[in-house]
């Protein structure tokens, strides 16, 4: 093989690594524009005490915590409770209120919170209310179905299980309410 020969092999391997080169930058390009306009969000529902500090008692709440850590901002519409199967799902959106609480619609700037709060000093009957009417006629196998949803302006609903303490303490109150 003369060295002209050579020469342009190699040419035609450089041209060829070069086009796949280019190929992957792009798909990475266009990865990295579709996950910054997605919407991500930390969510979590649970019992929390909020203390004053005042010689104030603590007080028992009921918390569904929402962390943006999208690059775009997001603005929470409500936040609410599904469970059930199939056809057999119900829905429901949670009511927030207190000094404590967030309220709808709030935005989220990437890295900001809200928390939605419902203080039982204000609705001490939340617990039984809820399990009771809501979960009402539903096996005690399905209430593990049960479902926080973060519904957003854009039109995605972000879902996640409650915390464990949460969904037995209803188990409770549905069985002793």
């Amino acid at each position: 093989m003369t060295l002209d020969q050579q020469i342009q092999i190699w040419n035609a391997v450089g041209t060829w690594v070069a086009g796949i080169a280019t190929f992957a930058a792009v798909l990475v390009s266009l990865n990295l524009a579709r996950r910054s306009e997605r919407v991500r969000l930390k969510v979590f529902a649970g019992f929390r005490l909020v203390i004053r500090g005042d010689g104030t008692p603590p007080e028992e709440h009921l918390n569904i915590g929402v962390t943006n850590l999208g690059d775009r901002s997001v603005t929470i519409n409500t936040v609410g409770w599904v469970v059930g199967k199939r056809k057999q799902k119900r829905y429901c959106i949670q009511t927030v209120s207190g000094p404590w609480t967030a309220q709808y619609p709030v935005e989220l700037q990437h890295g900001k919170n809200a928390s939605f709060m419902v203080p039982f000093n204000h609705t001490p009957n939340w617990l039984t209310e809820f399990a009771n009417g809501f979960l009402k006629s539903l096996p005690d196998k399905e209430l593990d179905t049960l479902i926080v949803q973060v519904h957003t302006s854009v039109g995605q609903t972000i879902e996640v299980k409650p915390e464990k303490d949460l969904v037995e303490r209803l188990r409770k109150a549905r069985t002793n309410g």
